[in-house]
């Protein structure tokens, strides 16, 4: 996979601009094309909140350009080459959804939130469905980028995306350290824990399930593409989500990348809870790969 194409979506709030920061970041130094995207409210929307005959659609219109034509100047200055700019009308999930079919991006990359139309975008069903369903990478930005990512914490659930996972990681995270982590629990654990077991005895029951969840992780690393990177491994017993949580403020993670769904349609639902809580809550970028 290459990063050939990024299309990239501001509602030029903070975190919406630290988006299109981080797909600059991207493009200089992938050398692909960027398309930085806008969406405004339809003019009708705009007159059944503020009444009919006015100019506000095309004054939006004109400071949208204006700010659209600086983050393009931005991306030329620090190295982009092939940039431009799109302002696109109607709600921001599905104006996305429009240039994404065609554009055929690679990385869609998206603030974490924002101000406007897309705080309404993550906090809604909307936001799910687009980063389970979204045909490339999504790349949640909450922080603004300095430099590339260092510390990248890539969730693998040992399902079928795993090396998906991985490769992408190593895209993103350009030639990085990358620490692969797995969450684990035994079959049948909680009812053994309900049944009144110690947590020693739980300990025991679950130490061949963290041995053969460190034997899979090691050869997943095995893969060629990741000759010569820095890989560290971390097997935590616990659910995902906590896992995950911890061990991204431990290691202070930069990045935080996870799949979009593990094998079975049990793991499929799981996985996509922990997906959608990271890209909200996590405490740095997310790339759902």
């Amino acid at each position: 996979m290459k990063l050939k194409r990024i299309l990239a979506a501001t509602d030029f709030s903070e975190l919406g601009d630290a988006a299109i920061h981080r797909a600059i970041v991207l493009a200089a130094r992938e050398e692909s094309e960027l398309v930085i995207l806008h969406a405004m409210p339809k003019p009708s929307v705009l007159e059944d909140a503020f009444g009919s005959g006015g100019d506000l659609p095309a004054r939006m219109r004109a400071v949208a350009g204006d700010r659209l034509a600086s983050l393009v100047d931005a991306a030329m200055q620090a190295g982009a080459r092939r940039v431009r700019a799109e302002i696109a009308e109607g709600q921001a999930h599905r104006a996305l959804a429009d240039a994404a079919e065609g554009f055929h991006p690679d990385l869609l990359v998206i603030g974490a939130h924002g101000k406007g139309l897309l705080q309404q975008f993550f906090l809604g069903g909307t936001a799910s469905r687009i980063l389970v369903r979204a045909a490339c990478p999504v790349l949640v930005v909450r922080r603004e980028p300095a430099g590339d990512y260092s510390q990248v914490l890539a969730a693998v659930d040992l399902g079928p995306r795993s090396e998906a996972v991985l490769r992408t990681a190593i895209i993103v995270a350009a030639r990085g350290g990358i620490t692969a982590a797995h969450a684990y629990q035994a079959p049948f654990e909680a009812k053994l824990r309900y049944k009144g077991f110690s947590e020693q005895d739980i300990a025991r029951y679950s130490e061949p399930e963290a041995t053969a969840a460190q034997r899979s992780v090691e050869a997943l690393l095995t893969d060629p593409d990741l000759a010569g990177l820095d890989r560290r491994i971390r097997i935590a017993h616990g659910h995902p989500n906590p896992v995950l949580f911890n061990l991204a403020n431990e290691m202070g993670a930069d990045l935080i990348v996870v799949g979009k769904h593990g094998g079975s349609r049990l793991e499929e639902s799981l996985m996509g809870s922990i997906t959608r809580l990271l890209a909200y809550y996590a405490p740095c970028d997310v790339l759902v790969s």
